[in-house]
């Protein structure tokens, strides 16, 4: 591609090492541009994982768990049990599972939750704290300073984009069925094709 022709982005990507596919031909970047660069995000994003995960000898959705641990404790934000279940989108019974697992390698410890008796606080462990900054410590380095690059518009856009583009991927609410009571409210009489109130 010629000098002139590259993208605004171009050279800085080539000296970071970071991915870049033009549009053929010079051609201005579409949405479908958009939702590629999106999924070479999330395949990298899937490779990182598998790299940590193997390396600590994990299953994945236990590297899953301990991040969102650790991610929720900077937050100051208490997690419990049903709290990683709806997270992680598995049983209780598979989370239980989990954390007995999680608990026995060392990497979680339970604690009373201190307004409510029955629940309980899980925390990663410094143990697991240190593996985490050690498989992943470089990688998130890299991902913050590829970040910083943005100015505060672009990071705006960047943050508004990922919301939204997460928002679509979730399943639409099954449309309901009107009740007796909201159809003769609408100026119904239940029955198909008959006039509606104004």
């Amino acid at each position: 591609m010629p000098t002139d022709a590259q993208p605004a982005g171009q050279a800085e990507a080539d000296r970071s090492g970071g991915f870049w596919y033009p549009a053929s031909g010079g051609a201005p970047l579409s949405a479908v541009d958009v939702l590629r660069a999106v999924r070479r995000f999330r395949a990298a994003d899937l490779a990182m994982r598998n790299r940590a995960r193997t390396g600590m000898d994990m299953h994945d959705t236990d590297l899953v768990a301990v991040r969102h641990l650790i991610a929720a404790e900077e937050r100051g934000e208490p997690i419990g049990p049903k709290d990683l279940t709806r997270h992680l989108g598995i049983s209780t019974a598979a989370t239980a599972k989990l954390l007995t697992r999680l608990e026995a390698a060392g990497r979680l410890r339970r604690e009373p939750h201190p307004s409510d008796r029955r629940a309980q606080v899980l925390h990663a462990t410094g143990a697991a704290h240190e593996e985490v900054r050690r498989a992943l410590g470089s990688a998130h380095q890299r991902m913050l300073a590829a970040a910083e690059k943005l100015s505060q518009s672009e990071q705006l856009a960047v943050v508004s984009f990922l919301d939204e583009l997460s928002g679509a991927m979730d399943e639409p609410p099954e449309p309901k069925e009107p009740t007796n009571d909201e159809e003769a409210a609408a100026g119904t009489s239940g029955l198909p094709g008959a006039p509606r109130r104004p």
